[in-house]
């Protein structure tokens, strides 16, 4: 294993430690960002490469039915690709260069939705992942996909995380 390699793996450790140390606990005081804040999940499970959140659906998050909004769906998911994204343990931001997403179901407003982000496949400068909304009942509400781009941007977390282990 190279130092690099080496590296991206301690960090990757890091990240799931820090994530796994915020399990149930709401997001609102977490060093993330502040789309990620007001969204307010809740970590549910996480290891490298996947993790899953539950979020209330609120009456700020809906369209004029009383439903999840499709706009704030792919939110969720493109939320938790990214937060996902994190766990692999490099030290820039992947950025989202598309994202796919199909609407198959529905959820009402007070209800809670679980949204899984998984790593579909690493590559040198592209990085795929897929995220699915779930309803409590584990109806897909939502399955969405999208390719990310490896930059060298450090994100705030990435500096907590290094300080953290020092």
């Amino acid at each position: 294993m190279s130092k690099l390699d080496e590296k991206i793996e301690k960090r990757s450790q890091r990240m799931v430690k820090l994530f796994n140390d915020y399990k149930g606990k709401e997001m609102k005081d977490f060093p993330a960002p502040p789309f990620s804040k007001w969204l307010n999940y809740k970590i549910i499970r996480v290891k490298r490469g996947e993790m899953e959140l539950e979020f209330l659906v609120r009456p700020e998050m809906a369209n004029p039915t009383g439903l999840l909004h499709g706009g704030m769906q792919c939110g969720l998911m493109d939320d938790c690709i990214g937060i996902t994204s994190t766990t692999l343990g490099y030290e820039g931001f992947p950025i989202s260069i598309d994202f796919h997403v199909d609407f198959l179901g529905k959820v009402k407003v007070g209800e809670n939705v679980r949204v899984i982000g998984k790593v579909i496949r690493e590559g040198r400068n592209i990085i795929h992942m897929t995220a699915e909304i779930f309803d409590m009942n584990g109806q897909l509400i939502a399955a969405g996909n999208s390719n990310l781009l490896k930059t060298n941007f450090i994100p705030d977390y990435v500096k907590i995380a290094d300080k953290m282990s020092k």
